[in-house]
């Protein structure tokens, strides 16, 4: 299907589609192929349709542009197009507003990290040469003697102070996203996503995806990464209202009831949380839940489609090579945990039958498996592999036969000496509330699920693991064995 035909089928060009359409065309020239051109064209054409909803209330989109262009004209007071800026802020209409804002004024936007250390925020500022900072909370505080007297802080509720004036159009700012990586250290991705095939993709998934104009789509994953991003930018291409939570049980559940929510955009620790929540609870107007940016595993894709119906899609892909498979509920029931089939427009390689990920020339550094019908499963990542006894070992592969116990909320895995396989492992789980097994009993629960050179050799039990805030597992924060607290098996794999 063309990217042209599957827009028409979400029904966003309305009753007046040729009329629409250029209206889109005419300002994405005006103003860039960019997320304040979507923001224009909904306020032009749909001005008191609701665009976000955080906790401060609903904005339709005239009063989200509005409250853009006061922020854009402030800013233009302080830097010139092409100068970096850095929004430092939570999820909000504000913050929305504010990105907005700054690709309006052909700023370089450099997207940090709450989740990032005050020392690493002025690692990144010098970097990138930031010339100014957006901030919201105690930021100002926590940074002050981290960055440099050349960069400006400006607390975010103070954006948009100065009075509206008339803005030329300038060339389209930039966004530039941020990864922290294995090693927690944030660095600057580029894009290696080409507009033909950029353009593909986006049809296919129209395609695929169950999406509507206007369906209500809940967020809360934090809008500075490339999903939560991604998901602010359909939101905008489909006129959808966009609701900005918390992530917590409670809040997601609330939200999905009160406000008949039909696309769930989440990550699996996310989508793990919701389904512990206690309570049988109903989402009856849910089309679409949107997973990703963690490995899914087979449980719990099997428990949430058993949960909600055929819902659950999967995606996998990467700041650099964009998104580059689908699973829809089809797939996952085929193979469940897996991440479906390549996007037309991705020219994806695998170089060996479990071997690394690569796009369009690109190693990604995952390692994944395809079956006869073109499905992937994924890994891993390629640095990660365990050898034990010369046998590969798939720390995540392993993670989530671990996590098969019923007793096991989370597991991670890592290499540790070992005299007899070279590589032994250790395990770090997170038990269920509720079940207060030991080490011991877990090993003797594992003695018949794995290979004796599979079997950890070291158990410790942990009250929560290291993760990003879109669920990805932090292997290089794990804590050292010295610093382990009591509850550890140690010596040789139980026989």
């Amino acid at each position: 299907m063309s990217l042209l035909t599957a827009i028409r089928r979400t029904g966003v060009l309305g009753s007046r589609p040729v009329q629409n359409a250029l209206g889109l065309v005419w300002t994405v020239l005006r103003h860039g192929p960019t997320l304040y051109a979507l923001a224009a064209w909904n306020a032009r054409r749909t001005p008191d349709q609701m665009a976000l909803v955080d906790g401060d209330g609903p904005l339709t989109y005239a009063e989200l542009l509005k409250r853009a262009d006061e922020m854009a004209a402030a800013l233009a007071c302080q830097v010139r197009p092409g100068e970096a800026v850095g929004p430092l802020c939570g999820n909000s209409a504000d913050f929305v507003a504010a990105l907005l804002a700054c690709v309006r004024t052909g700023a370089r936007t450099v997207l940090l990290g709450t989740s990032f250390s005050a020392a690493e925020i002025g690692r990144v500022s010098a970097e990138q040469r930031l010339r100014l900072l957006i901030c919201d909370g105690d930021w100002p505080e926590r940074l002050r003697g981290e960055i440099g007297p050349d960069v400006t802080l400006l607390p975010l509720c103070g954006l948009g102070e100065a009075r509206p004036r008339f803005l030329t159009p300038s060339r389209a700012g930039p966004l530039v996203l941020l990864t922290s990586g294995s090693t927690g250290t944030p660095k600057a991705v580029r894009s290696r996503v080409g507009i033909r095939a950029g353009l593909r993709v986006a049809g296919a998934l129209l395609d695929a995806l169950p999406l509507r104009a206007g369906a209500p789509t809940l967020l809360p994953l934090p809008l500075f990464h490339g999903h939560g991003l991604a998901t602010l930018g359909m939101g905008l291409a489909l006129g959808a209202p966009l609701h900005l939570c918390r992530p917590t049980a409670d809040t997601i559940w609330r939200t999905l009831q009160e406000e008949g929510i039909e696309v769930l955009v989440l990550v699996p620790t996310l989508l793990h949380r919701l389904l512990d929540a206690p309570g049988k609870r109903a989402a009856p107007a849910l089309r679409a839940i949107i997973c990703g940016s963690a490995p899914l595993g087979t449980r719990l894709a099997m428990a949430a489609l058993e949960r909600f119906g055929d819902v659950l899609f999967n995606l996998y892909g990467s700041t650099e090579t964009g998104l580059i498979s689908l699973a829809t509920p089809a797939d996952l029931r085929a193979a469940p945990g897996g991440v479906g089939r390549a996007l037309p427009g991705v020219n994806l390689e695998l170089d060996g039958e479990v071997g690394r990920v690569i796009v369009g020339g690109h190693d990604t550094g995952d390692l994944a498996s395809r079956d006869a019908a073109g499905r992937l499963t994924l890994h891993g990542r390629a640095d990660e592999l365990l050898i034990c006894g010369g046998e590969n070992v798939f720390p995540a592969s392993l993670e989530e036969r671990i996590t098969a116990l019923e007793a096991v909320a989370e597991c991670a895995v890592v290499g540790v000496p070992c005299a007899e396989f070279g590589t032994g492992i250790h395990a770090l789980i997170v038990l269920r509330p509720g079940h207060n097994m030991t080490p011991e009993q877990l090993q003797d629960e594992l003695r018949p699920l794995l290979p004796r050179m599979f079997r950890p050799q070291k158990i410790t039990l942990l009250d929560v693991l290291p993760r990003t805030l879109t669920g990805r597992l932090l292997r290089a924060r794990l804590p050292a064995e010295t610093d382990m607290k009591e509850g550890a098996t140690d010596g040789n794999p139980p026989p």
